[in-house]
């Protein structure tokens, strides 16, 4: 089962992915895309983030390539979006060789998996984030649900959520803060965190993610409560059936607040 975690910069996505693979350890095999893209070259103990994605470029590029006919629509599409940006700058660059690098993992998950569960920190669904966010370009609720018709899914999508005090703050704090980010100016933080948030709270809402999407607040807390978020998502994922009916104890939906488990969504 391929797991996509998203949210906006400083939701602390990472540090969750990291804390339900340990708690799975013992009851599932559960590894990152990374893990699953090195192990291909035997490099999974690289642990500087610019040469984890220079080896997610290099094995993922042929992978893109051979599914290029695939996922055409949504490449059309993604290139169109990124035309409608007031400027083509480096950061255009890096933006198309993230969207094919996202695509060439997804890609390289789907064939190497082996029944394992895949935590995916930067996948497809992310990449509406550098389509919707990083830019003033306005969009609207068409465009949103085209890319959710077109971008290759997981099975699960597990969207964090925080208030955007606290994300405008720790993405403030932040060492490895995107290029996009590391002005430090407060007001420009503010204004891709608020797009970032409200963006992501549409997407998943569109049809095609809202019934397989997990919503899960991490406001800044304790540890233990830290924890408890952690647990609720591992035994959700656990009793999660794909495009079935729900067996878990814990009914799918949302987590708010951070240990409080709600209700699935009525659709």
């Amino acid at each position: 089962m391929i797991i996509e975690f998203i949210g906006s910069t400083g939701a602390g996505k990472t540090t969750l992915i990291s804390r339900v693979q340990r708690r799975l350890a013992e009851q599932a095999q559960a590894v990152t895309s990374f893990d699953l893209v090195a192990d291909l070259l035997g490099l999974r103990r690289v642990t500087n983030p610019t040469i984890r994605n220079l080896i997610q470029d290099l094995v993922g590029l042929p992978f893109f390539a051979g599914s290029l006919y695939q996922h055409r629509a949504f490449v059309v599409f993604t290139l169109k979006t990124l035309a409608r940006h007031k400027s083509y700058t480096l950061f255009t660059l890096n933006y198309l060789r993230s969207i094919v690098r996202k695509i060439g993992t997804y890609e390289i998950v789907k064939r190497y998996n082996h029944d394992r569960i895949i935590f995916v920190d930067e996948g497809t669904v992310l990449s509406a984030h550098i389509l919707f966010v990083f830019t003033s370009t306005i969009y609207n609720q068409e465009d949103i649900e085209k890319f959710a018709s077109l971008v290759p899914l997981p099975e699960l999508v597990v969207y964090i959520k925080a208030p955007v005090d606290s994300l405008v703050q720790r993405s403030l704090q932040r060492s490895d803060a995107r290029k996009e980010m590391r002005s430090k100016n407060q007001m420009l933080v503010e204004n891709y965190v608020s797009r970032a948030a409200e963006m992501f709270d549409r997407l998943t809402e569109t049809k095609q993610i809202r019934d397989r999407v997990l919503i899960v607040t991490n406001p800044d807390s304790t540890e233990g409560e830290r924890g408890a978020v952690a647990d609720h998502i591992a035994t959700f994922i656990l009793n999660y059936q794909p495009g079935g009916e729900q067996i878990s104890t814990i009914p799918a939906g949302r987590i708010e607040p951070a240990s409080v488990i709600g209700e699935k969504h009525a659709r």
